[in-house]
């Protein structure tokens, strides 16, 4: 073998050389990038980042579900789902703002007036599950619930329509007057008023109110 064979065959063992590291590494490289963690993209200060998503369950997700009415002896009161927070709505206040928050939840109501009431003529506002709105000179003045109103609205302490007298007398506490009226069987619980069914232990109520009211005596 001539010195040009030589140097010819030297020089294509050192480029073959230099060439079967990078054949067999090829595949454990491309392995290894796919693997790597991925580095993240550098902030810029000027990027606007919107608020965070509330976590599920936190404070931050508040409950959707619809306040809850109840009745009061001094009016109305809105207790907030599911804190338990109220509002009241007392008597006196203003005939468009009781409206205007009762109907927002409850829809809109029936409305009329009453020129013959005892306690001179009043406006009410009524709907179909037996609740009414009393009210005189633009001022809610008092509710009243009739037979209807089994399964709707109550007091904070659970009595309603279907209430027992022994229901009343446990959320009330005494002194509970019960007399024979016009009415019927009357009683007054406090600043609550009403008609049981009859006048026995295990009767139920069948009417409720208080404030104004415009019952015939």
């Amino acid at each position: 073998m001539n010195h040009t064979s030589i140097a010819a065959a030297a020089l294509l063992m050192i480029v073959t050389g230099c060439s079967e590291p990078d054949r067999f590494s090829s595949e454990p490289t491309a392995k290894a990038e796919a693997s790597a963690p991925a580095k993240a993209a550098p902030i810029s200060t000027d990027t606007v980042l919107g608020p965070a998503p509330p976590a599920v369950g936190t404070a931050a997700s508040p409950s959707v579900a619809s306040p809850r009415l109840a009745l009061d002896p001094n009016g109305l009161r809105w207790f907030l789902q599911p804190s338990g927070a109220s509002r009241a709505l007392p008597f006196g206040m203003a005939q468009s703002e009781v409206l205007a928050s009762v109907e927002k939840e409850r829809g809109p109501s029936a409305r009329g007036t009453n020129a013959d009431c005892g306690a001179g003529p009043v406006e009410f506002a009524g709907w179909a599950d037996g609740l009414s709105l009393l009210f005189q000179d633009g001022r809610f003045v008092g509710w009243g619930l009739d037979s209807r109103s089994e399964r709707g609205v109550r007091t904070a302490d659970g009595i309603g329509i279907g209430s027992t007298r022994a229901e009343l007398d446990d959320a009330m506490g005494p002194p509970l007057q019960v007399r024979k009226t016009t009415l019927g069987t009357e009683f007054s619980a406090g600043e609550y008023h009403g008609l049981f069914k009859n006048g026995r232990p295990e009767a139920r109520i069948t009417d409720l109110w208080a404030g104004v009211s415009c019952v015939a005596r």
